[in-house]
């Protein structure tokens, strides 16, 4: 049986470990347009998310 991707999980992933590499950036100096870039990134996917949340339905995790 194929195994659907986990797309919930990859996106709090990637968001959590965006949002904390952010955290540990200064927003000037050498690393300002990666900051701002990250941070424009971050805030567009959770554009995404928010505006098809409703629309997409991605199956719950199970606790066991």
């Amino acid at each position: 049986m194929e195994r659907m991707p986990d797309y919930r999980r990859m996106y709090y992933t990637l968001c959590a470990g965006v949002s904390g590499l952010l955290d540990d950036m200064r927003p000037d100096g050498e690393n300002e347009s990666i900051y701002h870039r990250l941070e424009m990134l971050l805030q567009e996917a959770e554009d995404i998310y928010i505006e098809t949340a409703d629309i997409i339905q991605l199956p719950e995790k199970k606790n066991q």
